[in-house]
């Protein structure tokens, strides 16, 4: 069966040229993919900078059939993740295929013979490096336009392929859809306004773009995001490099509107991070090149991006169930209307977090997208 097709290990992947352009090769002529920035897909492939290799391993590979480059795989070990959990469970991302399930058993059983090199017993992806970084999942449910920034958008044909190559369902991730007819609809005022009558007294600041208070505000944002989500599916607590990290990625495109920490008396209980759109302009540049003219474009652009995403939000225990979640999604989508964003989505909360899509039902959230994250035994998919 595997005779037709070739895997090769690649050593340098930020540097490898099949591996690079395989996600245009695969999702070309989509209309609603929207490329990524190559510098920042590099960056994510830097093995000697990136933070995740402070705690974790990866190698990569790329499927060529005939001679032409059909699929890549990363088998990841996330030592963070074996620390918190202990549950034998090794990861594949930056998975990219043809329609075609002899490459797609091909690529899984090398990641998963990594993993089981390594003493782990499961594989679960797709994932890119964990569930902290971008583009989780397979999109299978609500093909319906361009995604929203660090969200998936594959073929239609991935939840079919994996699942017949041997992959189950581990957990869904649900994305949710907030209008500006929401936002100003009676119902969604009502609610809001019961809310308040029952929440703390709190102030929402925005954060500081300074370069020390933005710095120090992120920090807070994320020990708060550490606190809120520690028990929920997946977790795995962001470090001070990967702090780092996201401050650098976040500072050129946050809006201060859309983004903000609650406080009481002083201090902070809950933080909302929300970023514009940014794939609105991506999708404009389609071979993910800032020059010649793609720096023209990215610029001139972010004054005209129509939607944002709720990326991170998260109360400290002590403070759950008292509104202050609602409040802060009130505050940021009264804020982005007045800033003349006409969309939010709140992406993504995991499928069985009641309160979140609670909350998101609340709010007018209309369950539009689903994506999928995938699970098996590594005896099962290697191959004889």
């Amino acid at each position: 069966m595997g005779s037709q097709v070739d895997i090769q290990v690649v050593t340098n992947p930020r540097a490898h040229a099949d591996f690079i352009e395989l996600p245009w090769r695969v999702n070309q002529g989509d209309a609603d993919w929207a490329p990524p920035l190559r510098m920042a897909l590099k960056k994510l492939l830097d093995t000697k900078k990136y933070p995740f290799f402070n705690h974790g391993d990866a190698a990569f590979f790329v499927a060529y059939k005939h001679g032409e480059p059909v699929g890549r795989i990363a088998a990841i070990e996330n030592r963070l993740h074996a620390k918190t959990y202990d549950d034998g469970v090794g990861f594949f991302g930056f998975f990219e295929c043809d329609d075609d399930e002899q490459v797609c058993r091909e690529l899984l059983s090398r990641a998963a013979t990594w993993v089981k090199d390594r003493g782990l017993k499961r594989v679960r992806g797709p994932l890119n490096y964990s569930v902290n970084d971008e583009n989780p999942g397979v999109l299978f449910e609500g093909f319906n336009g361009i995604p929203l920034i660090l969200m998936s958008h594959n073929p239609a044909y991935y939840n079919r392929l994996l699942l017949q190559c041997g992959m189950e369902k581990a957990k869904d991730l649900h994305a949710y859809l907030v209008t500006r007819q929401t936002m100003a609809s009676e119902r969604f005022m009502r609610v809001m306004k019961a809310v308040r009558r029952r929440a703390p007294a709190l102030d929402l600041r925005e954060v500081r773009l300074d370069g020390k208070g933005f710095r120090e505000d992120i920090t807070t944002m994320l020990r708060i995001f550490n606190e809120a989500w520690s028990a929920n599916w997946g977790f795995l607590e962001v470090t001070p490099p990967e702090v780092d990290a996201i401050a650098e990625d976040l500072k050129p495109i946050v809006d201060p509107a859309i983004t903000a920490i609650a406080e009481i008396d002083g201090q902070p209980v809950g933080m909302i991070v929300c970023v514009p759109n940014v794939n609105e302009i991506l999708h404009k540049i389609p071979d993910g090149k800032l020059f010649p003219t793609g720096w023209y474009k990215l610029l001139t652009g972010l004054k005209k991006i129509r939607g944002f995403r709720t990326m991170l939000m998260g109360v400290v225990p002590e403070y759950r169930g008292r509104g202050v979640d609602a409040l802060m999604i009130d505050k940021v989508m009264q804020s982005g209307l007045e800033a003349g964003y006409v969309y939010c989505e709140l992406s993504w909360v995991l499928e069985d977090n009641e309160p979140m899509t609670s909350l998101a039902d609340k709010a007018g959230g209309f369950l539009y997208r689903k994506y999928r994250i995938y699970e098996a035994d590594t005896d099962a998919l290697i191959l004889p």
